[in-house]
């Protein structure tokens, strides 16, 4: 039984960072300044809601390794879920990002989305390539839509 396992990176979870700190500190901003009673604590909510999301983030991007291991005929994603191959219908590759759909879903799961790190990139995607050929999945590539 072969067993490849890669280190991958968390698509877009910067730019998610990013945004969610942007509109934390304009709506922090507007919320000072309002007089409003019930908006000051809808905002409130809305404010620790976006805190909590980015302490998330923080703690994902900094405190989780997450890897995808291909094995002879299945996949363990990056959260530690088995698919065996006859549960995927076929790979996506987005230009770096890849993609794994199951079947009867019409979008791709978080844990079966990933980027591999620089460095593993050719390996890794030349390791996809293979176990894809090996299982009989057809590989496009072409956007594809990610189910968070």
């Amino acid at each position: 039984m072969e067993l490849i396992t890669y280190k991958t990176i968390y698509p877009r979870a910067w730019l998610s960072l990013l945004c969610m700190l942007v509109m934390e500190a304009i709506l922090l901003r507007d919320g000072i300044y309002d007089e409003n009673g019930i908006l000051k604590y809808l905002l409130l909510v809305i404010l620790t809601y976006i805190l909590g999301y980015i302490i998330f983030l923080i703690w994902r991007l900094f405190f989780t390794k997450p890897t995808i291991t291909l094995e002879s005929d299945h996949v363990i994603s990056t959260r530690h879920q088995r698919y065996d191959a006859s549960q995927i219908e076929c790979i996506y590759m987005n230009y770096r990002r890849i993609g794994i759909k199951l079947y009867g879903k019409r979008l791709v799961p978080i844990d079966l989305c990933f980027y591999f790190q620089r460095g593993q990139e050719s390996a890794g995607v030349e390791a996809v390539h293979e176990w894809a050929a090996r299982n009989d999945i057809e590989i496009k590539h072409r956007f594809f839509q990610t189910l968070a």
